[in-house]
């Protein structure tokens, strides 16, 4: 039986994309376990679990998409949403409605369980989830460099959640594509929808990323940007 859920990230992943979403129900209505979304994450069988560009590079974020999974092979890990699945299932089928996003958004009151921008290899064995989706009001975007790699810069979302600033690296293609192409594209938006994910470890930290990014304006409207939309 095939598998319905609403992307809400195709990032940037080594190797490939990171695809993410919140099952649905036949009805497209989010499925709901312990008070909270339940994510999906499908991978395949590579180095990092990533998914084939070319698998999903025309997948845009609020498209549904029905997938047929084989196995879930880390119910008890951190990364519990990852489900490898039939590579030739995977099929676009509609799309969410933006006017329900809210109903997508979590509730905790701490990204992955802390202020951070990590979470320690000591934490990460009491943490059951790699996925939040959510709303901000109060945003921004800075371009950083670092003395290990001046030549190349890193965009971030650096955002204000239940009281909390966080500073987080960007890793959704068409928002740094939209971004390099016009830094000021954002003055026309006044919120974000943001999905975050867990990455994998490194030197002894996990990671928290900015997967994807949906904006909203004064009036609610909400703007998708599409991959059909660039070449990269």
């Amino acid at each position: 039986m095939p598998i319905r859920f609403v992307c809400l990230a195709n990032s940037f992943k080594e190797g490939g994309r990171c695809l993410a979403g919140i099952e649905l129900d036949t009805n497209n209505n989010p499925l709901i376990v312990n008070g909270k979304p339940k994510w999906i994450r499908p991978i395949c069988n590579t180095p990092h679990g990533e998914v084939h560009t070319h698998l999903v590079s025309h997948i845009n974020i609020l498209d549904i998409i029905e997938i047929e999974i084989t196995n879930y092979p880390d119910v008890n890990n951190y990364q519990s949403e990852n489900a490898y699945f039939r590579e030739n299932s995977l099929r676009v089928i509609g799309n969410y409605k933006s006017d329900e996003l809210d109903r997508l958004c979590d509730n905790r009151n701490l990204i992955f369980g802390n202020r951070g921008k990590a979470v320690s290899e000591e934490a990460i064995g009491n943490t059951t989830f790699s996925l939040m989706f959510i709303k901000v009001n109060t945003f921004e975007v800075v371009e950083k460099t670092y003395e290990d790699n001046p030549n190349k810069s890193q965009i971030r979302l650096v955002f204000s959640f239940n009281g909390n600033q966080y500073d987080l690296p960007v890793t959704d293609p068409v928002f740094l594509h939209r971004y390099q192409t016009n830094p000021d594209f954002l003055d026309n938006y006044n919120q974000l929808y943001v999905s975050l994910s867990l990455a994998v470890e490194w030197k002894g930290w996990y990671y928290k990323l900015i997967a994807g990014i949906i904006l909203s304006d004064n009036n609610d409207n909400v703007d998708i940007i599409e991959d059909d939309d660039f070449s990269f």
